[in-house]
């Protein structure tokens, strides 16, 4: 069977600019204290100092959310994209791909994007990572296993054997987003993350780029701009607009090469 080429590059632009749509609470662990008796009675002791206040866990909340895709200006067709916690309490966090009309016989058909990840309501730490294109060839898909006790990630992607040690913090195509999610709920701002790329790890910077107001499908929202790059590529871009006022959900991301647009996603609908 002849397959046509484009898969993969659908595959990778997808990964690209996909978007996440997590929204997020907060939950406040209350300190615990252990006393102890003292041997000696003590002195009057100064007046105590306040408790300091608890710390608070930022945790994922399930959603489903759909977008419109675009590649160089037609309407390529449609992504989902969904949130669960499972019975272990990782997250699974994936993406479904739907192309229309013409779209269909270039681009893969049942295309998916899965990550299962773990936090602590600080970082995100992924431990399974599937990329498939929806065919029963596998030389578009990648799998991907991370084991955080001997800080290495290793599988196949492409038909090629991986086998990498990463840097604290890796993230794969997918859990990179909700790292960037789980920054802005904690009042950080993204800057810079490091994602395993196929058989690379590589390096992402985020920069702010101001803000905007956008007319969306879920009505006027305002939004904050950011843009990732690789450094050494300025030509080679990604742009997403977040919303604060929907937990910082991405509502359009838009690809861009050599100042052109490649791909644009744009949101359709929210569910939490």
């Amino acid at each position: 069977m002849v397959r046509l080429p484009g898969n993969a590059y659908f595959m990778r632009a997808i990964v690209v600019v996909l978007l996440a749509c997590a929204a997020v609470a907060s939950h406040a662990q209350p300190p615990v204290y252990k006393v102890v008796a003292p041997l000696v009675a003590p002195q009057a002791p100064p007046p105590a100092a306040p408790a300091a206040a608890a710390p608070t866990a930022v945790a994922l909340k399930p959603f489903t959310s759909r977008y419109k895709v675009e590649a160089f200006g037609f309407t390529a067709g449609m992504a989902d994209i969904t949130l669960t916690v499972q019975s272990d309490g990782r997250y699974q966090y994936s993406t479904a791909l739907h192309p229309r009309g013409l779209a269909r016989l270039v681009f893969p058909s049942n295309g998916t994007l899965t990550t299962l990840a773990e936090t602590d309501g600080s970082s995100v730490r992924p431990t399974r990572y599937r990329e498939e294109d929806g065919t029963a060839a596998t030389d578009d898909d990648v799998a991907l296993d991370f084991d955080w006790s001997q800080g290495i990630v290793h599988g196949t992607a492409h038909d090629e054997s991986v086998r990498l040690a990463m840097p604290p913090k890796t993230q794969d195509p997918m859990s990179i987003q909700l790292a960037v999610l789980l920054d802005f709920a904690n009042k950080r701002e993204p800057l810079r993350y490091s994602m395993v790329d196929k058989t690379k790890i590589k390096v992402y910077e985020y920069k702010s780029e101001g803000q905007a107001r956008l007319e969306t499908a879920l009505g006027p929202l305002d939004t904050v701009i950011y843009s990732s790059n690789r450094p050494g590529q300025p030509t080679r871009l990604t742009r997403v607009w977040y919303a604060p006022a929907l937990d910082y959900t991405p509502v359009r991301s838009e690809d861009i090469n050599d100042g052109k647009l490649r791909v644009r996603m744009t949101i359709l609908s929210l569910k939490r």
